[in-house]
């Protein structure tokens, strides 16, 4: 009896160590992007916004502080997302096409949908559909939504579908407002690109507003907003994986995660894109 007990603790302790040894070689690390106003570059060059400061809560919650935040551009955070072990990734919308590729760990909060953005003054580009809209040149970042939502629509690579390159610097003004992507900005009145896909509240950003931008079509229903979510790559560890989605549901169930969220606010920007994170008993009222 005595030797049975002895072999069956040899065997949890092994398998302990053997986690955590798994768990120290392959820590946990965060990516990300810019996206405002959400996710920001600070002028002194910090990673922050109401979704850095929720991220941070939850790997608090779970331990997991010492996680590092690594920002880059979209598409290299997805690579890393899908091809890399123990990789947490925000702000990720959910997709058919996503749906399987990685652990959900839940949602942070929701914007409105992305456009197809050009100038007003090309009225030929004020087509019915965004059936006739394939006749003209897309510009959008590889691996984002809006990219993949294209595809599947028949959009093609390289034929009406282009890929670009995200930028991590955009134009700031002396208010510190940060004013439309720089780069696209400069595809559209060079003509390289016929339309640039995007939020239009940025390109439209309070003092920054454009007057020769609109948005000719919203990709999918606008009435309905893009949840962005907090996701794991697919292989990471399954401890890692429980810790988070358990630190996720507390703070959400206890209403701190969308404290978070909204957090000093007076103008009242925040609460319809925090909604997705009040508690159940809330969301009922």
């Amino acid at each position: 009896m005595t030797t049975l007990f002895f072999k069956r603790f040899i065997t949890i302790l092994f398998g302990l160590l053997v986690t955590s040894f798994s768990q120290a070689a392959t820590p946990l690390r965060v990516v990300s992007e810019i996206l405002p106003p959400f996710q920001v570059i600070s002028p002194n060059g910090g990673f922050q916004g109401r979704a850095v400061d929720m991220v941070k809560a939850i790997l608090e919650e779970a331990n997991m502080s010492d996680a590092t935040i690594d920002v880059m551009p979209w598409a290299r955070a997805y690579k890393k997302a899908q091809k890399e072990k123990n990789v947490a990734i925000f702000s990720l919308a959910h997709s058919e096409k996503r749906a399987t590729k990685f652990l959900w760990i839940g949602a942070l909060y929701s914007l409105e949908r992305s456009s197809l953005i050009g100038l007003k003054s090309r009225s030929e580009l004020n087509v019915p559909s965004l059936e006739d809209a394939k006749q003209f040149r897309v510009c959008s970042e590889l691996d984002t939504y809006s990219y993949q939502y294209l595809q599947s629509l028949g959009f093609e690579a390289n034929k009406n579908l282009f890929s670009v390159r995200s930028v991590l610097s955009a134009y700031r003004t002396a208010s510190g407002g940060i004013a439309r992507p720089a780069a696209n900005l400069t595809l559209l009145n060079a003509q390289k690109c016929d339309y640039v896909t995007g939020l239009w509240s940025i390109y439209a950003y309070s003092e920054n507003a454009n007057s020769g931008l609109t948005p000719y079509f919203y990709l999918g229903d606008r009435d309905k907003p893009l949840v962005l979510n907090l996701a794991l790559s697919l292989d990471s560890d399954p401890a890692m994986h429980n810790a988070l989605t358990t630190a996720y549901r507390s703070l959400v169930d206890s209403g701190a995660l969308y404290r978070v969220c909204v957090g000093n606010d007076p103008e009242k920007i925040y609460p319809r894109s925090c909604q997705v994170l009040l508690p159940a008993k809330e969301k009922e009222r």
